[in-house]
C-alpha cells in the first residue's frame, strides 16, 4: 500500500512545485497583459465613429473585463486554496506534499 502513496507522491510533487512556483509571476503576467489589453480596447473603443463600431467595441471591452476578470478571481483561487488541497491529500493518503 505504501508503494502506491509513493507512486502518487513521485508523480503530483513536480506538478504542486511548478503551480507554486510559477503562480505568482502568472498572475502578474496576467495581470499586466490584461492592462495592456483594456488600454487597447478603450481606445478603439474611444476612436469609434459609427454606432455600430461603437457597439461592437463596448461589447468586446464588457466581454474582455468579464473575462478578465474571472481568469484572475481563479487564479487567486488556486493559490489560495492550494494549501488546504495539500492538506486534504495528505490527511487521505498519509503523503505530506505541501
Amino acid at each position: 500500500m505504501s508503494n502506491n502513496f509513493n507512486g502518487f507522491y513521485n508523480l503530483v510533487s513536480p506538478i504542486l512545485s511548478l503551480v507554486n512556483n510559477y503562480t505568482g509571476a502568472l498572475l502578474m503576467i496576467v495581470s499586466s497583459l490584461g492592462a495592456i489589453q483594456c488600454i487597447f480596447l478603450g481606445v478603439r473603443y474611444a476612436k469609434a465613429q459609427d454606432p455600430d463600431e461603437m457597439s461592437q467595441a463596448r461589447k468586446n471591452l464588457k466581454d474582455f473585463m468579464i473575462g478578465f476578470f474571472i481568469i484572475f478571481i481563479l487564479l487567486a483561487a488556486m493559490r489560495a486554496g492550494m494549501p488546504s488541497l495539500c492538506k486534504w491529500m495528505e490527511e487521505n493518503t498519509k503523503v505530506s506534499i505541501y
